[in-house]
Order: structure tokens, then sequence, then C-alpha cells
């Protein structure tokens, strides 16, 4: 009697184990996210998960034994079958299909489809009464696709044309959709950029201009450390007139920021702003006030434009070619005592050399981004910070150079504190800076000199570490 009793408690225990695996199973696929479904060889629903019964305003007896079919216009159910069938047809050794679909969702037939994409598994355990098992998981994309939709209105509507050239001079393919309506022409992806740009400007060419074109074919695949120098040849205002009436062309201004690999310039950003109204408008301010006001705003307004497009896209700080007008700007104001000081950090990452040859050029580009972020959160809102090319940092200050050192400081440890976590686990890199306070009547060059001439000398003191102009 007493051995029964004990079987019978040992298999009570066992019955309330299962039931609670059960009630887990259910509970882990109602906690999916997206919708989840369980399919049989009819393609009926065994399965589904909360998401699925709410977001189709149904309940779990309901869609039991329902066609999966009848979520799906006729067509889009063609193409969702198809799919399963790459699966369960003998032969293929497809065990998972992705795909995007879009499937309606509530009561409203006759609305429009939600996208989705679609994960369908293919299990090896077959069930006697429902055959092959299928899992199928939805991922609702309408807020994916609503957002790049926002985002590619936003790109569109910059008035810039915005486009990349590869080391053979052709033009890339991805660039602003307003670059097509500024050259007046199709698609030109893949095109030479001397016969879309320049050969329809060549008439109103000087030589030396020409020549400049020449350059900017050459500059690819040379040093980064030449593109300075070079850049001063390359033209950067030419009127573009494809067309024989010379009333209709457009002048455009041309800014070009190398994109480097290794040093070496690979490809070319190029940015054309349309200036066909401001030189206009230019032209007439000599008789008119009114008409320099207008100028004055369009000005104004090509520029908050222009700046808007040109943060580097890995660190989110502002590009060198953004530094030659902004901190121009900031120059000339404290030559005219509007800024009573200017200063200027030039930071290095230590080693940096190391970091990429150790663990890769993607691993590198994380350093740089992450030491970036603290440039940019250690910067204020009147501060010019800037990538300078390579692992170099550069931020102007409308201000002495003690605040300069306080900000280098910052930097500085905010860096050394750091773990920036790889795949391997996690490193560690420190900054150095040289801080430098412009003089007044000297050139943005030599100013730039001097603090590099002090960021040399905080590497020669070991690093991790800044040295000011005192």
């Amino acid at each position: 009697m007493r051995n029964s009793n004990l079987d019978l408690q040992a298999s009570h225990k066992m019955l309330m184990m299962f039931e609670e695996a059960n009630a887990n199973t259910e509970m882990v696929i109602d906690q999916f996210p997206g919708i989840f479904l369980i399919l049989n060889a009819n393609h009926e629903i065994l399965r589904a998960n909360r998401e699925f019964i709410s977001l189709f305003d149904t309940d779990s007896e309901r869609i039991f034994r329902r066609p999966f079919a009848s979520f799906f216009r006729q067509k889009s159910w063609e193409i969702f079958e198809h799919n399963i069938k790459r699966l369960t047809t003998d032969g293929l050794m497809c065990d998972v299909v992705r795909f995007e679909l879009g499937v309606t969702v509530g009561c409203d037939a006759d609305g429009e489809d939600r996208p989705f994409h679609w994960i369908i598994t293919r299990h090896n355990v077959r069930s006697r009464g429902e055959g092959q098992l299928i899992t199928v998981y939805g991922n609702d994309m309408t807020e994916i696709r609503e957002t790049e939709k926002r985002l590619m209105e936003v790109f569109t509507s910059i008035p810039l044309g915005i486009f990349t050239a590869n080391r053979m001079g052709r033009i890339g393919s991805s660039y602003s959709s307003y670059l097509e309506t500024m050259l007046d022409c199709g698609k030109i992806a893949d095109r030479l950029i001397e016969d879309v740009l320049f050969n329809p400007a060549l008439e109103c060419m000087d030589a030396d201009s020409r020549n400049g074109v020449n350059a900017l074919l050459n500059c690819m695949g040379c040093s980064a450390i030449e593109f300075p120098e070079l850049e001063k040849t390359f033209p950067h205002e030419i009127f573009y007139n494809p067309k024989p009436d010379k009333k209709e062309g457009r002048w455009f201004k041309i800014s070009y920021h190398p994109i480097i690999n290794d040093n070496v310039i690979d490809q070319m950003l190029i940015i054309l702003e349309d200036r066909t109204e401001i030189v206009k408008a230019e032209r007439d301010i000599m008789n008119a006030a009114k008409e320099r006001e207008k100028a004055a705003v369009i000005q104004l307004q090509s520029q908050a434009v222009y700046e808007s497009a040109i943060r580097d896209p890995l660190t989110g700080l502002y590009t060198r070619l953004f530094m030659k007008d902004s901190v121009a700007s900031l120059l000339a104001s404290h030559e005219s005592g509007e800024v009573a000081a200017v200063s200027m950090v030039i930071f290095d990452i230590d080693h940096f050399k190391q970091v990429n040859d150790t663990y890769g050029h993607k691993h590198g580009d994380l350093v740089l981004s992450q030491v970036a972020t603290v440039v940019l959160k250690q910067s204020r809102e009147t501060d010019i910070p800037i990538r300078f090319g390579g692992e170099e940092f550069v931020v102007f200050l409308p201000a002495p150079v003690a605040t300069a050192t306080m900000l280098a400081e910052r930097v500085r440890k905010a860096v050394e504190k750091m773990e920036i976590e790889l795949d391997e686990g996690h490193i560690r890199v420190t900054i150095s800076g040289g801080i430098a306070v412009f003089r007044r009547g000297e050139t943005l060059e030599d100013f730039m000199h001097r603090a590099d001439q002090y960021l040399y000398k905080a590497k020669e003191g070991g690093r991790n570490r800044n040295v000011s102009e005192t």
C-alpha cells in the first residue's frame, strides 16, 4: 500500500511538471516580438501568439485551423505560398526563407497592406496528424518604412547636388535627387564626372581652371597629405551650360572633400551649390541696396543648408570643408574686436596605428567614433569641433588659452577612463593635445602649425597629456 501511494504521488508530480512546462511554452510564444505562428502541412494555423491575435482582432478559438491564406490578398498569398514550397519541396536544402510581403491587417479588406518581414522555418519533426510543421515569424516594417520615407524626403529636399566619384572618375550610384535637377539631366550613375559636370563648363573656364580639372581627376590614389595643396588648384566656381542658349546656364560653387582609405584618397565627395541667383544678385547690388539685402539673405540660407550637409558621417564632427569658412569667420571677428580671443586644441589618439594593425580598421573606426563623441560632448555650442583627418581632431574656441586647456583636460581624462568594447573584449586608449592662441595678423596655417608643435611636444613627453602655449 505504501509503495502504491509513492507511485501515485510520483505520477501526480510528473503530470504537474508537464503541465507547467506546457504553460511556460505558451508564455514564451506569447512574449515573442512581432507575430509568431505554427502552421500544419495544409497551411492552417495551429498556434498563434498574443501579438498576432491582437493585431488581427481575433481570438485563439476562431483562428485554430483557420487557413493562413485568409489573411492575405490572393496575389500576396501566391507569393507567400511559393516561399513555403521552397522549404517543403523535396530536394531543396533550404530550411529557412526570408522575404518581405504586405498583409491585410484588421477587418478592412480594402485597406492598404502593412509591410512585414517574414521568416519561415521548416522543422524536421513531422506530426502524424498535421504533417510537416512550419513556423512563421513576421516583423512589422511599417515604422521602419515610414522612417525611411521621412529620411528620403529630407534628403531629396536639400537644395544641393551631393555625389561621390571613384578612382576612375565615375559618379557613384547614390547621390542627392536634386543633383539631376541642377544638371538638367537623367540618371548619371557610373558616368564620368568630366563628361557630366566639367565639359559643359569648359567654354567659360580659364586655363588655370582647366588644369584644375585635370588635377582633380589625377588626385585619386594620391596621399591624403597632398590633398590640401592639390585642392587649391581645383575649380571652385564654374558656369555650367549644357545648352546652346548661354542665358540658361547656372553658376555652381563646388566643394571637395576627400574620402580617405589607408591615408590614400580613395573617393571624392563633391557638393554643388547653385549660386546662380546669388551671382545675379551680386551683379545688381552695385546699384540697388534692396537687392544687396536679398543677396545677403540668400547667402545666409545657402550657408545654413551647406553646414547641415558637411558633418563627417563616422564621427559626427564637422569636416575640414566646413572649417575653412567657419574658422575664417571666427578669426575675422577676432581681428575686428568682436571676439576677445581665439584658441585651438589639436588632438591625436595615441598609438592609433597599433589599434588598426591589431584589431583592424572596423574596430579602429569604432575607436574614432567613441573618442569623437567625447570631443563633441565636451565642446560648447560656440566651439567648432572638427575631424581634421585620420585620428586627429581640432577644436576652435572663441576663448583664451586657459579655457582651451580646460577643454583639452576634460577630453583627455574622459578618454583615459573610457572602455571601448570590441568583439574580442575591450581596450583603452589615450589622447594627447596641443593648445595655442591666435595671434593677430597670422594665417590659419601658422596658427595650426604652432598648435601642432605643442602636440608634438606632448607626444615627446610621453603622450596622454596636453601641452599648451603659456
